[in-house]
């Protein structure tokens, strides 16, 4: 982490003007204090952290290493070795997203440091100041999760295994060591609730963090963690504000003409990485298709069901080649689309599974035929167990949040292994056909560039 901050000090900063490069003054703040001045300095500023967040990362590992995707001919080796599990500490993936997400900690870091010192003029300007801190620590708070969740050893709210490091200063020469799980839960939770206590209910835009979108974060990682009750309560609030889109408006949502259920998303704009290119290129070349296990799946579901139309693109997908939908863009812009961070539907799935998990099977199964009545089907009817109830939700949620950066982290959480078949979703994959849920390849590899920079801290089993 020594060497990526070092870099992001001396030519990344987002702060400071190439005059300012040569002649880095021994205190840091300094040149913050020289850059920002104002509210509408810092304004500025937090637009910046948020094109700092990567979001098709996660969705490219996710979907790679699981069972969702297959390798078609068209591949010319894109994505390749997170799908036959080829990794290691000099993987590409892992280090991009372990970089990725110090990158916006340690830019959201430099705002948290200055913004109290920045006078606000107006008492407009008051209420912007406290939004943008308190974005600044939501974002911090994301980013260290969806860091915990990737290299983290263990996901038990209570765990002192290997975590990652907690960052909430400006990373120069320091060399951070891993805090443990429980310790990262801890912080990521204070800094949430932080900011929720600092932004305004009224403010909806759903570009940038807002109140539903901390609930939604929170209900999230309340589920990992295993505190159910505040799954249950901040998904709940999260679904009273924002609506699930029904099956008529549901498809609308992925040629962003609409806005329904989308509690936050990265906009994307020409010239911004389009995250459908992910699974293929501008020319046409397939590099994944959907694997025929999820295909099988979506063709289970009712014929009404607007999932179907959403996750395969109709107009393009044969048998042989069944070609992902999700991201199609526009003919000016193949494959750019918006990123969907946080949606409704996955609040309704996160308190349908918290409550499975406390034994309230009947509202477990209320959740579940609520997201299917929205889409095109009459629901899941009632769970006997818990034990189908989770089965359940985890097929509805692979079906819901397919290619959204979800699959990999759900079968963390459940336990599962892959099993690829061999004559189709594994024919081109080298024979990567199955890998157990408790190979070390579950959890990422701290990157080797980290190994080397920093003293500290220490590698995961395995690798």
């Amino acid at each position: 982490m020594k060497n990526i901050f070092k870099f992001l000090f001396f030519v990344g900063l987002l702060f400071t003007s190439c005059e300012d490069a040569y002649n880095v003054e021994p205190d840091d703040e300094i040149l913050e204090s020289n850059a920002i001045t104002s509210v509408a300095d810092l304004e500025k500023a937090a637009i910046g952290l948020y094109g700092t967040v990567s979001g098709t990362n996660l969705i490219a590992y996710s979907s790679r290493f699981t069972d969702d995707l297959r390798l078609p001919a068209d591949n010319r080796g894109q994505g390749v070795q997170d799908h036959t599990w080829d990794i290691n500490s000099g993987s590409n993936s892992p280090t991009g997203i372990w970089f990725n997400l110090y990158n916006v900690i340690n830019r959201a870091n430099r705002i948290l440091n200055i913004i109290d010192g920045i006078p606000a003029q107006t008492a407009d300007e008051e209420v912007q100041k406290d939004r943008i801190k308190a974005e600044c620590l939501g974002l911090r708070a994301l980013s260290h999760f969806d860091l915990l969740r990737s290299f983290g050893v263990s996901y038990d709210g209570d765990s002192s295994e290997l975590g990652v490091p907690n960052i909430d200063y400006v990373v120069v020469l320091q060399q951070p060591s891993r805090n443990t799980v429980a310790e990262n839960y801890n912080f990521i939770n204070a800094d949430i609730n932080a900011a929720l206590g600092l932004l305004d209910v009224s403010y909806t835009d759903n570009t940038r963090l807002t109140v539903n979108a901390l609930n939604a974060l929170q209900a999230r990682v309340a589920l990992y963690q295993g505190d159910y009750a505040t799954a249950i309560s901040a998904a709940s609030q999260v679904i009273s504000n924002v609506p699930l889109a029904t099956a008529t408006e549901y498809p609308d949502i992925w040629t962003d003409a609409s806005e329904n259920e989308v509690v936050f998303k990265l906009k994307r704009t020409t010239g911004d990485g389009a995250v459908g290119t992910l699974f293929q290129d501008t020319n046409g070349d397939v590099f994944f298709s959907m694997s025929n296990d999820l295909l099988f799946r979506l063709l289970a579901t009712s014929p009404n069901d607007p999932r179907f139309g959403v996750c395969l693109d109709l107009a393009t997908a044969t048998i042989a080649v069944p070609t992902i939908g999700k991201y199609l863009g526009t003919a000016a812009n193949f494959g750019l689309n918006d990123i969907k961070v946080f949606r409704t539907s996955e609040m309704v799935c996160i308190r349908s599974e918290a409550y499975a998990r406390i034994g309230e099977l009947a509202l477990s199964s209320a959740d579940m035929n609520l997201l299917g009545v929205n889409r095109g089907y009459l629901g899941d009817g009632s769970f006997a167990t818990t034990a189908e109830a989770l089965s359940i939700i985890e097929d509805v949620r692979r079906i819901e949040l397919a290619f959204e950066g979800h699959r990999y982290y759900d079968m963390r959480r459940y336990g599962k292994s892959i099993d690829r078949t061999p004559t189709d979703d594994c024919g081109a994959a080298s024979g990567a056909c199955q890998l157990p849920a408790t190979d070390h390849r579950w959890v990422m590899p701290i990157p080797q560039d980290e190994i080397f920079a920093n003293d500290n801290i220490t590698q995961n089993p395995g690798y």
